[in-house]
């Protein structure tokens, strides 16, 4: 963005004279400019001049005591065992079948998981392979900047064979699950402090994990937070992968309540909080665009998309117009540029998986058929 321009989103710019609240929106807007550039500073690094000059020396250097890399467990615990990794029967997918079939997936069924889909996903996010003897970090399944495991998996459960719901944590040096309280009515409240994402409560299981910044912090000091970041990562990708291999679906989460969730899992807010959910479950399978479409694919005329021009209605006012020589769906503010398949059925994005343009004996539009992303087939009329 130029420096010296005084525009922001939605505004033209300003000429005087300016009225208050042009002067408030673009205080506003100049405050917001200045955090997300401070903002990015996270993802810097230093050169070497910088660093000697600003990154403290780390309490690890000062010989203080190393942090536990893992939360206390108390004595009267419930314990529940998990699978271990060498009894697993599951999730021997080749690597490139799941790095191509991988996507984030947000409707699951009412399914249960089982304990042996649940062994796994914990395993493969955040499993301990080996403590080193100098207990100055943790090998897991997952890289961690120095080995310093900064993260901690809480589980939401709703429906695992086997397991009472509530709040679970993840005691990875063992490889259990601790109980920690049940959660009334757990689905309405996750998907409320999930910025009211509904499917986020509805799911199996959703994790929740928690980041113990002291842990990175101990050797990192002011650069420990880039690589927590990091970790995180790499753990949500693990859980992303270990879903695909044995059918189940997941999504990343970055919006929800930071404090009342924090609450919610009695967090000591000062030394450990959320910092990403994501719900699992299983998937329908969709349907085959092939199956939806019933005619063959061809090449499409201008002529071709013209004829399709118009408005429609189910619940709301839906436009479609030709631009730049594709056809494209308006509903309010939102466009969208559809993929045409042949001269009457296309693909779409985000407003359906796809769409076939129906017309009367005489020409005249009759309806659209579309295909939602739930796989069902709706009706839109001509208005």
């Amino acid at each position: 963005m130029p420096e010296k321009s005084c525009e922001w989103p939605g505004q033209k710019a300003l000429s005087a004279p300016i009225d208050v609240a042009q002067l408030g929106r673009f205080n506003c807007w100049i405050q917001w400019l200045s955090l997300m550039r401070e903002g990015r500073k996270l993802l810097y690094f230093l050169d070497s001049e910088e660093y000697e000059e600003v990154v403290p020396e780390s309490d690890e250097k000062k010989r203080l005591p190393r942090p536990s890399f893992q939360q206390p467990v108390p004595e009267d615990a419930r314990l529940v065992n998990l699978l271990p990794p060498e009894d697993l029967s599951i999730g021997r997918a080749p690597f490139l079948d799941l790095v191509n079939s991988r996507r984030s997936r947000r409707k699951y069924t009412s399914e249960s998981l089982n304990i042996e889909e649940l062994s796994l996903l914990l395993w493969s996010t955040q499993g301990v392979k080996q403590v080193p003897k100098s207990g100055r970090g943790v090998l897991r399944t997952v890289a961690s900047a120095g080995a310093k495991s900064p993260l901690e998996t809480y589980l939401v459960i709703n429906r695992v064979e086997g397991l009472d719901p509530g709040l679970y944590r993840y005691v990875s040096f063992s490889h259990q699950l601790m109980f920690i309280k049940s959660i009334e009515d757990a689905e309405e409240t996750l998907g409320r402090l999930a910025y009211d994402q509904k499917f986020v409560g509805t799911a199996p299981v959703i994790f929740c994990w928690s980041a113990v910044p002291y842990r990175t912090e101990w050797r990192y000091t002011i650069l420990a937070h880039k690589f927590i970041a990091i970790d995180l990562g790499i753990v949500c990708q693990n859980l992303y992968m270990a879903c695909e291999a044995v059918d189940l679906g997941t999504v990343a989460i970055g919006y929800y309540e930071q404090h009342k969730i924090d609450a919610l899992f009695e967090l000591n807010e000062d030394e450990e909080f959320i910092v990403l959910i994501a719900p699992v479950g299983r998937y329908r399978k969709e349907k085959a665009l092939t199956d939806f479409f019933k005619y063959p694919k061809k090449e499409v005329t201008p002529d071709d998309l013209k004829r399709l021009e118009g408005k429609y209605k189910r619940n709301n006012l839906v436009e479609f117009f030709v631009r730049s020589g594709s056809l494209m769906l308006k509903i309010g503010d939102f466009e969208e540029m559809l993929e045409s398949y042949n001269e009457s059925e296309f693909i779409g994005d985000m407003s359906a998986r796809a769409m076939r343009f129906e017309f009367t004996d005489d020409g005249s539009p009759a309806r659209i058929v579309v295909l939602t992303a739930d796989d069902e087939e709706i009706e839109l009329l001509p208005v």
